[in-house]
């Protein structure tokens, strides 16, 4: 396996979680109150931010250094600060963490992943 094919790999992954976290995050917010909704998007907006923050200092100080593989951070970076924002909002929006709703999305994520991965391999 080649060190692009380990990162597009790694960004399916997190693309995957960040996917079906999102699905979780709107039909749990679907099922609030309508009032709640746009407090709800602020917080996965204010929780997404600084790793968007982040995304643009490492690309602007790979634009400033002159790193030739920027594009690779920022294929990891992106789905991962989403994925990020998306867990850290479900679990503000939750009473209690659930490991079984947790280790669900996990493994749906590794399964879905491991699908989308094969197809790109066989394509």
């Amino acid at each position: 396996m080649t060190p692009i094919a380990i990162i597009e790999a790694i960004a399916t992954l997190l693309w995957t979680y960040a996917g079906l976290a999102l699905m979780e995050w709107v039909v749990f917010v679907a099922r609030t109150e309508r009032r709640h909704h746009i407090p709800h998007t602020m917080d996965l907006l204010g929780n997404l931010v600084p790793a968007m923050i982040m995304l643009i200092v490492v690309v602007m100080a790979g634009a400033m250094i002159g790193l030739p593989s920027v594009v690779v951070l920022i294929a990891v970076l992106f789905p991962a600060g989403l994925a990020f924002g998306l867990h850290v909002s479900l679990n503000d929006l939750r009473d209690q963490a659930s490991y079984r709703i947790e280790l669900g999305r996990i493994l749906s994520t590794f399964v879905v992943a491991a699908g989308i991965i094969y197809v790109r391999q066989i394509a």
